[in-house]
């Protein structure tokens, strides 16, 4: 077999594979794209030692526990209280476990957020599946059941209902899978062509062609996060799924020419519908991580079922209203509610669950027709309700304070700004974006003291100096929300609530992002809702008052009197107090400060650093480990290279040579000089391994009888041949065996034998 269409072959696998894992990425929030990357090269190569010498495949099956083993520690370190290999296998064992409890709670898409041990049970999932594949498709050159393998993780990606579909994945997996089929079959011949390659591609391409037209007319495969498998209708009845998660797609939704109802509301009171809330925010999305534990219980037999929620703590001050729900061509997993609810009165029995944000979420999806009653407490707050409640949180709200860098209180020293660009350019490039936060939060908040005047402070600015547009331009900076703020000040729902949620929080403010839709237009005593109201706000916490609305998108008003400055007649308790004016001047947000070098005199290396930081040593160990297994692969490929190429009769004698090489790399006293019949002589006096006539004759006749040499006559030579090589490592041992394969030389003492 050829050297380069094994390279081709391997390289097919590993783009396979990559396809494979960055489609998989499409599920988890945030993106683990460069762990995944890690386990699919680190599996292919595990599972690889098959496709360099057939019979070397069984190396697969050591190498991928040991490959398995240097992910899982990369991934997530050993504590320093953890002794021994038995220790290890335990901690590792109950991280798994403990990833696969977080999994079955969780939904789609997956919210990594601070569960390490989730993170790692993908990585392992995606390093066992790649290096069974690897295994079967390199190491024993299967490459249907490889393909079939790899085919899980893409399959399980474009199954699953609320993550994006990126069709290139796809493209890409066809092809090179057609590549890698008829890849399959040149290897098994001598002589391998580039039309061999070329009938490969061009099977690939139109293959990927044929399944794109199959492709656009199955939404679950194409469509983005509003429309899955079961909302596909073939009959033109309509119906969508709108996912309330970080990638709604409000562009889509907020488009004037693409208005569609979706559903009408009975209430004597107008409010925002909400359908959930994003509490946990990474740094370049805010996402749903609180899992939907509480189940909601019926009272009663039903029909109606009544499903009673738990009191909120601390209770909202307001009037409680009854409002009707009426679904028409939307599928949700969510129930709206306006205010905060207490009872829901279904005609059927749904299995109804909520949890800490007081979200109602249901495991399969409801519509497209459904109907419900929802008795709810419509907040009745004043602005004096909410001035001077200090920061006494509970502890239940102080996880809406994380940030994945520090807050205001945490910056210490008299020049606090430079202190805080310290911080975060210590976080690498992601964290540097946000050097300029602590200079645009002093610009908002100024002097305000009050959590409440911070709160309509950053709620007025953003929406007097920012812009709303549903195509904000594009930016430099990687995360939306640092680009919202630095760079193009424009952006839609999303970006003006996520910008107001961090920035309170960045001042010690309990806040999170709270989606689903606005009040609608009133017709005839009921608000009809469609989908140009999709809409994403803030709530913020107050001690003793409990969690209040605030709207910093323009154009966007809280139906109701309340707190918020974007509430009818609001008056802002603080004008004209003298201290905590709301009257500072406001200017421009900074511009371009996006650094390009960290400062100096900081030490990058600290405890905030990154694994790879902290693990200094493993690339220099894997670069260790590389060379030595690469030099030997090199050395023998280099060796051997004369037994691929070239006639029958060249490749004869190349392996005769090696023959005779061989047994001088073991210390026979064997000379290049010396026949093949001295060499066989030798190889029977020490080894046991019978004299070959018939090779011999044949060899004599090819090479001094200028005979033509067949197949059959290379086949019998390399067949000695590595009969002889066995004999040699059973005879001498796997140390100098080690030693042949790195080119150490062998000591010959008088016997013959090596020393």
């Amino acid at each position: 077999m050829k050297t380069f269409p094994k390279i081709l072959y391997f390289l097919c696998f590993l783009g396979l594979a990559a396809a494979a894992a960055l489609a998989f990425n499409r599920v988890v929030n945030p993106s683990l794209s460069g762990l995944l990357l890690r386990a699919v090269l680190a599996a292919t190569l595990a599972g690889a030692p098959g496709l360099i010498y057939r019979r070397a495949w069984p190396l697969g099956i050591v190498l991928l526990p040991l490959g398995a083993y240097l992910l899982l520690r990369t991934t997530l370190p050993v504590p320093a209280s953890v002794d021994g290999i038995s220790g290890q296998y335990h901690f590792y064992i109950q991280s798994l476990h403990t990833g696969a409890q977080a999994y079955v709670k969780e939904f789609f898409p997956l919210s990594l957020g601070d569960q390490p041990e989730l993170r790692l049970l993908i990585a392992f999932c995606v390093f066992w599946v790649v290096g069974v594949a690897s295994l079967v498709g390199l190491g024993l050159r299967k490459a249907i059941p490889a393909v079939v393998l790899t085919l899980v993780l893409i399959g399980f990606s474009m199954t699953v209902d609320t993550t994006p579909r990126a069709l290139w994945t796809a493209l890409l997996f066809l092809i090179l899978s057609g590549c890698l089929l008829v890849l399959s079959r040149g290897l098994k011949r001598q002589n391998w062509r580039l039309r061999d390659a070329m009938a490969g591609g061009v099977i690939g391409i139109v293959g990927a062609f044929l399944a794109l037209a199959l492709l656009v007319t199955a939404p679950s495969a194409v469509a983005e996060p509003l429309q899955d498998w079961r909302a596909w209708d073939p009959f033109h009845q309509g119906g969508s799924i709108i996912g309330f998660n970080w990638l709604q797609n409000y562009p889509k939704l907020l488009n004037p020419g693409n208005n569609v109802q979706v559903m009408s509301v009975q209430s004597s009171s107008p409010s925002y519908w909400r359908a959930n809330s994003l509490e946990t925010f990474t740094g370049t999305a805010w996402l749903s991580s609180q899992p939907f534990m509480q189940r909601v219980s019926t009272t009663g037999n039903g029909p109606p079922f009544l499903y009673a929620i738990r009191p909120a703590n601390p209770a909202p001050k307001g009037k409680t209203v009854k409002e009707v729900f009426q679904l028409n061509g939307l599928y949700t997993n969510y129930l709206f509610v306006g205010g905060d609810p207490s009872v829901i009165s279904t005609e059927q029995n749904v299995p109804l669950r909520t949890n800490d944000s007081r979200a109602l979420h249901t495991s399969k999806s409801l519509g497209p027709v459904l109907e419900y009653t929802v008795t709810a407490v419509i907040p009745d707050l004043k602005p004096e309700d909410v001035v001077g409640k200090g920061s006494a949180y509970p502890d239940s709200v102080t996880r809406y304070l994380d940030l994945p860098f520090p807050k205001v209180s945490d910056i210490k020293g008299s020049d606090k700004e430079t202190a805080w660009r310290n911080a975060v350019a210590g976080l690498g490039a992601d964290g540097r974006e946000w050097t300029g936060l602590y200079a645009l939060n002093q610009e908002i908040v100024g002097d305000a003291t009050d959590p409440y005047d911070k709160t309509l402070r950053i709620e007025k600015y953003l929406r007097t100096f920012y812009v709303y547009s549903l195509n904000p331009p594009t930016s430099e900076y990687s995360s939306p929300y640092a680009a919202f703020l630095f760079d193009n000040r424009m952006g839609y729902c999303q970006h003006f609530s996520g910008a107001m949620a961090l920035l309170l929080r960045f001042n010690g403010i309990p806040a999170r992002v709270a989606v689903g839709f606005a009040t609608g237009q009133l017709e005839r005593g009921t608000y009809v809702v469609t989908t140009n109201n999709a809409h994403a706000w803030v709530e913020a916490f107050f001690p003793e008052v409990g969690w209040v609305a605030f709207d910093p998108t323009p154009g966007r008003n809280i139906p109701t009197s309340g707190p918020s400055s974007s509430s009818p007649g609001f008056v802002n308790p603080f004008a004209g107090t003298g201290t905590s004016s709301n009257q500072t001047v406001a200017t421009e947000p900074p511009r371009n400060q996006l650094p390009t070098e960290i400062p100096t005199g900081l030490d990058t290396q600290g405890s905030s650093g990154s694994l790879w930081s902290k693990i200094a040593w493993l690339p220099w160990v894997l670069c260790i480990v590389v060379l030595m297994v690469a030099w030997p692969v090199a050395r023998s490929l280099w060796r051997e290279r004369g037994l691929r190429r070239g006639s029958p009769a060249q490749r004869l004698e190349t392996s005769l040579r090696l023959l005779r090489t061989g047994l001088r790399d073991y210390g026979l006293p064997v000379t290049a000089a010396q026949t093949t019949e001295e060499a066989m002589h030798v190889a029977e006096a020490h080894l046991h391994v019978g004299h070959d006539q018939q090779l011999l004759d044949r060899a004599e006749a090819v090479l001094f009888g200028n005979r033509e040499a067949t197949q059959d006559d290379f086949a019998r030579a390399e067949f000695f041949r590595r009969r002889v090589r066995t004999r040699l490592r059973k005879s001498r041992g796997w140390v100098r065996t080690a030693l042949t394969w790195y080119g150490v030389p062998q000591r010959v003492s008088a016997s013959g034998t090596a020393m």
